[in-house]
Formats: structure tokens, sequence, C-alpha cells
């Protein structure tokens, strides 16, 4: 059983292959502890045959070809999965990855220094070659913006020159993003894996063949990537359902202001229709939204009195903007309506973060 596996995907670089074998097989050297497992995306220039005609002369060399699926991502994650492998590398097929430091790669992971070892082009002995100013200026904007969502520390967590400990893959392979190119990014932004990162520094080379896969899908792709880990922070689905619950709370508002209009004052209707809509709300979020974190007995009874006291300031400001809407000849359905969302905003942060904590 080979102890490394090299992931390499690839679309129409068939020029390219047996160069980056020679490289391989020259940083590996000729045991048979390692194989390279080709993902082919069913190129038409006669990648797929070249590397299944290399295969015939080493068994090292294997080949998944892939029909009406592309992505690198995904790309990158059936070989790993394809191979028994206890470690694992991923690098481009274009030449620009220096497979000389494949070793130093290796050697991070099997003497427990790291989990994950990157091929860096911003450390010290890193570079990026021949890079313009723009190019430059994007790949660093990129990296700092990826870097606030890293859960351990790299420098280049946009390379896609990496290896990593097999058992982590497995328990991430079903949450990784399938979309995109930038799978290191997606492991090291993670919860929930151990993450100890160490980098090697290489100088990125020039592509000799073939032409770049970059291109505004790939640049969207990271983009939306960018975006879910950013938002992954936020209880999206627990807000939701806090959100469903508040609509509930509309309809005894309504409910309760259209029934008080016909003896009362705007202000006071409105308040109490306030009041009345955050008791549901209290006790439905208690029961679903916060199930979690349910109370009960006396807590349950102090649950309600911090949340009436907290939401009040939502509630001032919810009255404030219908009172104010209302008094400029809004119809009261509609100001009612305002003040609702404005207060709304306040009820769910001051409920996440001081009664169901």
């Amino acid at each position: 059983m080979p102890q490394f596996a090299i992931i390499i995907p690839t679309l129409n670089e068939v020029e390219n292959i047996s160069p980056l074998l020679a490289n391989i097989r020259e940083s590996m050297g000729d045991d048979a502890s390692w194989e390279v497992i080709f993902v082919d995306d069913n190129s038409e220039d006669g990648t797929w045959q070249q590397v299944f005609a290399l295969a015939q002369e080493d068994a090292r060399i294997r080949c998944l070809r892939r029909i009406g699926r592309r992505g690198l991502a995904s790309a990158c994650i059936e070989g790993m999965l394809a191979t028994s492998a206890p470690y694992l590398a991923v690098m481009d097929a274009d030449l620009q990855h220096d497979a000389s430091i494949l070793p130093q790669l290796f050697a991070a992971l099997t003497s427990g220094e790291a989990t994950v070892a990157v091929g860096s082009r911003y450390v010290a002995g890193g570079g990026v070659g021949n890079w313009d100013a723009t190019r430059t200026g994007m790949s660093r904007f990129a990296t700092r913006l990826a870097s606030s969502s890293l859960l351990a520390p790299c420098q280049d967590p946009m390379s896609g020159y990496f290896a990593v400990r097999r058992d982590i893959i497995d328990s991430v392979a079903e949450k990784i993003s399938l979309n995109g190119f930038k799978i290191l990014f997606d492991i090291l932004s993670m919860p929930g894996i151990p993450l100890k990162v160490k980098e090697i520094p290489y100088v990125f080379s020039t592509r000799m063949h073939g032409h770049t896969k970059l291109s505004p899908s790939v640049i969207f792709d990271f983009a939306w990537l960018l975006t879910k880990k950013w938002c992954s922070s936020v209880p999206i689905a627990n807000f939701l359902v806090f959100c469903l619950v508040g609509l509930t709370g509309v309809l005894v508002h309504y409910g309760v202001l259209y029934l008080l209009l016909r003896s009362q004052n705007f202000v006071l209707a409105q308040t109490i229709a306030t009041y009345a809509a955050m008791t549901s709300n209290y006790f439905l979020n208690n029961i679903v939204t916060f199930s979690s974190y349910r109370l009960s007995g006396v807590k349950k009874a102090k649950g309600y009195i911090k949340f009436c006291l907290i939401c009040s300031f939502g509630a001032v400001i919810n009255i404030a903007c219908a009172h104010l809407c209302f008094s400029m000849g809004m119809a009261w359905f509609a100001a009612a309506g305002i003040g609702i969302v404005a207060g709304s905003i306040l009820n769910y942060i001051f409920s996440r973060h001081f009664i169901w904590k």
C-alpha cells in the first residue's frame, strides 16, 4: 500500500504530463511508497489517454477520467477518496508547482509537526515568479480576504499546493465546497478539525504549455465560498426560525391592535399589542427557536422577565417609529409594520446573546 498519494487534477494538460512525472520521480525516488492520481475532466487534447499509456509502464500512476463533471475542488476530493494512502498532496499539472518540495511537505506530516503542510509563496524563500503587478496585487488582496476566516495561521491560504493527513479529509469531505478552486482555504477555515500548519517555501514557476484556468467564474466561486465562510459565524437557520416565530407575533400584534383601536388611542393600542406579541414570541421561541437552550421552571419565569426588559429597547424603537409614521399620515397597519421591523432586529440580537445563551 502506498504511503503517499499525489492528486493532480487535469484539463487539457497533455504536454505537461511527462515532464511533471519526471519531476515527481526525481523528487520522490524510485520506491513504491507513493502513487500519482490524475483526475481528468475528460480532456479533449489527449491528456487522459497520455496518462493511461504511462500507467501501463508504471503501476504508481493512475487516472480517474470524469465524464460530465467539472471543477477543481471536486476533482481533488474524488482523487483523495480514491486512494488508501494516509498522506495526501495536491498539486497542479501545469509545472508551476515545484515538485522538489514534495518530500518536505510529506515529512512535516509524518513527523507530526503539522496536520497540513502548505507550499507557500509568501514566506521567506518563496515567491510568485514573474507575475505582473496586477496579478500580484489580486493575489495579495484575495489572501487578505481569506485570512479573516482562517482558524489556523497561514501566510498563503490561497495556495493550490499542499499536503494533508488522510483522516482530516475523511472527516471533512462531505462539507467541502465542490465548486471553486481553493480547497486549502476551505479546509483551513472549517471548524472542528485539528489544524497545525507548516509552510514550505517555493517559487511559483511560469506555465510553459496549455492555458491558465483562472476565469471570472473561478473568481465568482471564490467570492461565494468566502461569503459562506463569513456568514458561517451567524446562526442563519436559527435566525430564520426566529423570523418565522416573529410572523406569528405579527398576527398577534395586528389582532390585538385591531381590537383595541375601537376603544383606545393609537399609542396605547400599539404599546399593548407590542407586549402581547412579545409574550407570544417568548414562549414560542423557548419551545422552537432555542429548543436546545429551553428554559423551564423558575428560569423560564426569570427568562420572561429578562426578555421583556431587554426587548423593551426594541419596543421603544418599535413604538417610536410606528408613532412617527402614523403621525405623518401613514395608515395604521403600515406604521405598525415599520415599527415591528425596526424592533425585531434588536430583539433577535438581545435574545441570542442575553436570554438563550
